[in-house]
């Protein structure tokens, strides 16, 4: 039998923000041990949301499928079932932390008694559902969602998120880089990562490569090539174990900070004061509208830096 409140979180995607979510999932269950937390989420990112600890119910809505078939009338069937299986639990609240219109409808439909949306990106989202307003310029996106939440009541910012649980000792010679970005102008030019690695192994690292099936990695000694091999969860494994993640503007470099792993993000046209890795020990580069126009010497430099962070 439920005793605590019914709470409905809803962010679809992508995997950083996810990551950047978990910390407004975890500051509910520090408040609500006893919440039914029901987190809506696309397929391909639900593995960065905990299921033992965080979540009562991760509700899987598997959208890469149904756009390949989004005439087919049992994809409308199996859209109408998931929206109204939320319905029926029947939420105390609900907030949206995406604020389009596919997650805005989820939000909508699963009619909790009161309901809060993060953003509105276009009309139809914003006649949904009520939306805070226009986020503070500079406020961080784990800041914004956690003011999101606190329309629903006192919640406190936790200092780090609850993340799923993975094999994570420590390897104090493992250096993971991610040649990953998921759009093209947030991406750091393959050869130079080449170069880094070069260098890393040479200071005496090991270098795992990261990354989704449609990037390009590359072979080298010393360097063990994972792009498009590993699934997401062992990726949160091979960041957990680094001694410090080396990445662009992307996922990774989010699951880094959730994890406490040291990172070094490559920004680009991104603003890094709303985006970056949410932690202390993160380092962001950015010299402008171009990730190409940070040098690899900047690169291992703050590489350097954060190795002997961590060996004090």
């Amino acid at each position: 039998m439920v005793m605590g409140p019914r709470i409905l979180l809803v962010r679809f995607s992508a995997i950083g923000d996810c990551v950047m979510a978990a910390w407004t999932a975890t500051s509910i269950k520090e408040r609500h041990p006893d919440a039914f937390l029901v987190w809506a989420v696309e397929g391909r990112c639900a593995p960065v949301i905990d299921r033992h600890r965080l979540v009562s119910q991760r509700v899987e809505f598997p959208r890469d499928r149904w756009r390949l078939k989004k005439w087919s009338p049992a994809t409308w069937r199996e859209q109408v079932l998931k929206h109204t299986r939320l319905r029926k639990i029947g939420f105390d609240f609900g907030i949206d932390l995406q604020g389009h219109s596919k997650t805005a409808i989820c939000l909508r439909v699963a009619a909790p008694k009161r309901r809060m949306a993060a953003a509105a990106t276009d009309g139809f989202a914003a006649k949904l559902n009520p939306v805070l307003g226009d986020r503070p310029a500079g406020m961080h996106q784990v800041e914004w969602f956690q003011r999101v939440l606190q329309t629903m009541g006192e919640f406190s910012l936790p200092k780090s998120p609850v993340m799923p649980e993975v094999p994570s000792e420590p390897n104090p010679k493992l250096v993971s880089i991610s040649v990953s970005a998921g759009q093209e102008f947030k991406a750091y030019p393959l050869e130079r990562w080449q170069d880094i690695a070069r260098q890393v192994v040479a200071a005496g690292y090991e270098v795992t490569l990261l990354g989704g099936r449609t990037d390009t990695g590359f072979e080298m000694p010393g360097v063990t090539n994972e792009v498009g091999k590993l699934r997401l969860k062992d990726t949160l494994s091979v960041v957990a174990r680094s001694v410090v993640h080396l990445a662009a503007d992307t996922g990774t470099g989010h699951m880094a900070a959730a994890l406490g792993t040291p990172a070094v993000s490559i920004f680009g046209p991104t603003d890094p004061a709303i985006f970056r890795p949410y932690a202390t020990n993160a380092v962001v580069l950015r010299n402008g509208e171009s990730t190409t126009s940070v040098s690899t010497e900047e690169v291992l430099s703050a590489f350097q830096s954060a190795t002997r962070a961590v060996a004090v």
